[in-house]
């Protein structure tokens, strides 16, 4: 933003990307709604304890009178370990206990996780360990982790009250009905990377922002053909490109369906349907083939890499609308304010993920005392919980101003710039963790602390006003799970062929279309969609 450069990096941005990245699915859920705060009495103090005791509804009370020991395999933050984060033994202290973490680099987690646990000697907890759902099914199965939905229930009342408030109990469930983890809790918010549009293009043109698809056409036409920049050359005016990572399929988010651009399928009419080989596709790409023969779509859209939309927006102000998480990615910290997100057309239906993501915690059948683990656990799923989670010790890490904001304390022994301290002493980043996103992150967050995150956030808001996950958990067995895969890495990249055919004219849509359907099948499609409608349905009873 003009106003003031933010100290945050890009990393910021990037953890966000992470975890919508993880979360398009709706086997976890996506990023998640405004205001983390239950209402309930927070269980456990998660600031500096003050030696007062706290208990759980299941009788353990906290701090213990005696420190219990126990043992955990954790993901390194960066190069730092847990052991030697303030948040971390901060949040041991509050329960007089003492983890030994055995801490393994990022890029050897998956599969020291899975040597320890198939030799039989693991330890009593896995913390940030990146599980998906399918290790803990199976290893839920084998009793290598323990059931947790009893012990949630009766030890963790801030998880349980946040779990009935969001509904967000079938989200973290297992197929065979247990829950083997604890989740990571976040704000609601889009599943797909957002669309932004050029604001000041718009005002300078006397447009209205659209709320439909001819809409959008018609003022991205304005954008090629009016000098919206104002410099003179009415020809270097981009007004809508797209990438490999951010492809032009973003857009089917403004659909009037909500769509599951995991699965690429969504509910129509009460039905499941899967959208590639469905008319709405077609439809679909004859608008794409439209915004392209006019040059309304960026003549490389469909071969340059994502790190080139950045070079041409942040080097002259020529993009008018483009797909990006953080609009200062790819324009820059000084014009990010020029840009608003595309909010959901009036007829549309914006896919949301649900800000529920499980993996964040499980407990082993090596240890003897889980209660006390879920209950010292459940402070990071109230408001000051959360703060210890995503910001670290209030006095140390962050603090409050004047205004009731809060800000980074850099160069006070715990990080010299935000990322350092990030990674060093908060317990967020890197994969899911354990706890709640605090209200106040967005909420109370300084100006100072990061301008261009901040607006970022206000703006990602809008488009949870006409929201909704397309789906319900889906659980697939494991065999489901393979044949997904074996079918769906081709099946997506002709998808993606045949999409820019058409919208480059390679193809005509109407000759073509036919027998882009006969490929689909014979690639598996139709067992896709087979596969995808009954593990939906099983889902609805």
């Amino acid at each position: 933003m003009k106003s003031l450069k933010g100290v945050l990096s890009a990393a910021l941005a990037a953890v966000m990307v992470l975890s919508m990245a993880a979360c398009s699915s709706t086997d976890a859920g996506s990023s998640t709604d405004a205001g983390s705060s239950t209402g309930v009495k927070d269980t456990v103090n998660a600031q500096e304890s003050t030696g007062g005791e706290t208990q759980a509804e299941g009788g353990v009370t906290l701090p213990l009178k005696e420190t219990m020991e126990f043992t955990c395999l954790a993901v390194l933050s960066g190069e730092y370990d847990l052991a030697d984060n303030i948040a971390m033994q901060t949040a041991m202290q509050n329960a007089n206990i003492n983890i030994a973490f055995n801490s393994v680099q990022g890029v050897d987690l998956q599969e020291k996780r899975n040597l320890i646990l198939a030799s039989g000697e693991y330890p009593d907890m896995l913390y940030k360990s990146g599980i998906g759902m399918a290790d803990l099914s199976k290893y839920g199965s084998q009793g290598i982790f323990i059931p947790l939905e009893d012990l949630i229930r009766e030890y963790a009342p801030n998880l349980t009250a946040l779990l009935d408030k969001r509904d967000g109990w079938a989200y973290i469930t297992s197929p065979d009905g247990h829950i083997y983890s604890l989740p990571e809790i976040d704000n609601q918010s889009g599943s797909m990377i957002p669309c932004w549009i050029n604001k000041k293009w718009m005002d300078k043109l006397g447009l209205k922002e659209p709320a439909s698809y001819e809409e959008l056409y018609e003022v991205l036409k304005a954008f090629k053909e009016q000098d919206a920049n104002g410099n003179g050359d009415p020809d270097d005016e981009i007004p809508l490109i797209s990438t490999d990572i951010c492809s032009i399929e973003l857009l089917m988010a403004y659909e009037d369906f909500a769509y599951d651009q995991v699965t690429k399928t969504a509910v129509v009419d009460g039905e499941l349907t899967y959208i590639p080989t469905d008319e709405r596709y077609k439809k679909f790409l004859q608008y794409i083939n439209k915004l392209y023969q006019e040059g309304i779509l960026y003549k490389d859209s469909f071969t340059q890499a994502h790190e080139q939309q950045g070079a041409i927006g942040q080097t002259n102000d020529v993009l008018g609308c483009f797909f990006e998480y953080g609009a200062f990615n790819s324009v820059g910290r000084d014009n990010d304010d020029d840009y608003i997100t595309l909010k959901p057309f009036q007829d549309g239906t914006y896919p949301l993920n649900t800000g529920i993501f499980s993996g964040g915690m499980a407990i082993t059948d090596k240890c003897r005392n889980p209660e006390v683990l879920i209950a010292w656990a459940d402070q990071f799923y109230s408001e000051e919980g959360g703060r210890l989670v995503w910001l670290g010790v209030e006095g140390k890490t962050y603090q409050f101003n004047e205004k009731d904001e809060w800000e980074w304390m850099l160069g006070n022994g715990y990080g010299d710039e935000v990322t350092t301290l990030r990674s060093s002493n908060t317990l967020q980043g890197f994969t899911y963790h354990v706890g709640v996103l605090p209200d106040c992150w967005f909420g109370n967050m300084s100006s100072s602390t990061d301008p261009d995150e901040a607006y970022m956030a206000s703006e990602l808001t809008k488009l949870t006003a006409n929201g909704v996950v397309p789906l319900p958990m889906m659980n697939y067995s494991d065999g489901q799970t393979k044949e997904i895969a074996s079918l769906k890495t081709d099946i997506d990249a002709y998808i993606q062929q045949y999409t820019a055919q058409v919208a480059i004219g390679e193809l005509d849509l109407d000759s073509s279309w036919d027998g882009y359907i006969e490929t689909m099948n014979k690639m598996g499609a139709e067992k896709l969609e087979e596969i995808y409608k009954t593990v939906y349905e099983a889902a609805g009873k």
